[in-house]
């Protein structure tokens, strides 16, 4: 059995459920229950009560990258959970900017704990330097490797290394979670600000021969050219994806383009919404 339900996302049409810009996903396997990522305040919480899911219960946090959409529920989910272990990159930690002219800071994006809360989660913390089995059906994995020439680097992301300089962001810290299930992998992305194909090439290097199953989550195409969203499209095609569910950050035309070509292959889903992969 592998379902999950949607906590966070930047749209909700459900009476009673909250959104924001972020994304947050309760995953139920038969091996146990993982969050993927937190949103950025207390909203996946409330909606976690809402779906009358036990946020307590959950075994594994796994969080995508270190941006604040993501990153900023943490605090709360331990108020709830005292136990799960999180399964983190260690640059997620490392201070983010916006810089729209690649030099002027117009904003902090970056994990918005402070120093005093992280230190006291350290204890909790599994850096994920490499790939890790979360339980006998999911594992998590940074360090995606690039090689899709159409998917480039966005270039108002930047980051604060451990020298104090500040340069373009490469995102060394996303991983991607992958499910193995009954009919292939199922692979959760955060923001896919690697690039979403480049996350679905290393999910099969990762599990070579397994069809892909299911992709689920944020895929960061809000703002790019109409032809990376036609390229992606067609990478969904050959890669033969079976389910696809664009969520958070992909942008509203990206997602009626892959609704039109993908038919059926495409579902749109927001906030409250729950999704049985297998049962």
């Amino acid at each position: 059995m592998i379902k999950f339900h949607i906590l966070c996302d930047n749209y909700s049409k459900r009476r009673g459920f909250l959104a924001e810009h972020g994304l947050s996903v309760w995953i139920e396997t038969d091996d146990g229950n993982i969050l993927f990522d937190t949103g950025q305040t207390d909203v996946f919480s409330w909606n976690a009560e809402t779906s009358g899911v036990d946020l307590s219960k959950v075994n594994a946090l796994v969080i995508s990258h270190g941006h604040y959409d993501h990153t900023g529920g943490v605090p709360y989910f331990c108020r709830l959970n005292t136990l799960a272990p999180i399964y983190m990159h260690p640059k997620a930690f490392n201070e983010r900017f916006y810089m729209s002219d690649g030099k002027t800071q117009n904003r902090s994006i970056g994990v918005p704990w402070s120093r005093d809360v992280w230190k006291k989660l350290s204890g909790r913390i599994n850096s994920t330097v490499k790939t890790k089995q979360i339980n006998s059906v999911a594992v998590v994995s940074p360090m995606i490797p690039r090689g899709v020439a159409f998917e480039d680097v966005p270039h108002y992301f930047f980051v604060r290394n451990e020298n104090d300089e500040i340069s373009r962001d490469l995102f060394i810290d996303e991983q991607i979670l992958v499910l193995k299930g009954n009919k292939g992998i199922y692979i959760f992305v955060g923001c896919s600000h690697v690039g979403v194909v480049n996350c679905l090439r290393y999910a099969q290097k990762l599990f070579p021969g397994e069809k892909i199953a299911g992709l689920i989550g944020g895929m960061h195409m809000e703002s790019v050219p109409d032809i990376r969203i036609e390229l992606t499209i067609q990478s969904f095609l050959n890669y033969r994806v079976e389910t696809i569910i664009p969520l958070h950050c992909t942008g509203m035309i990206a997602i009626c383009e892959m609704k039109r070509f993908l038919k059926e292959r495409c579902h749109i889903f927001s906030v409250g919404d729950e999704i049985v992969l297998e049962r």
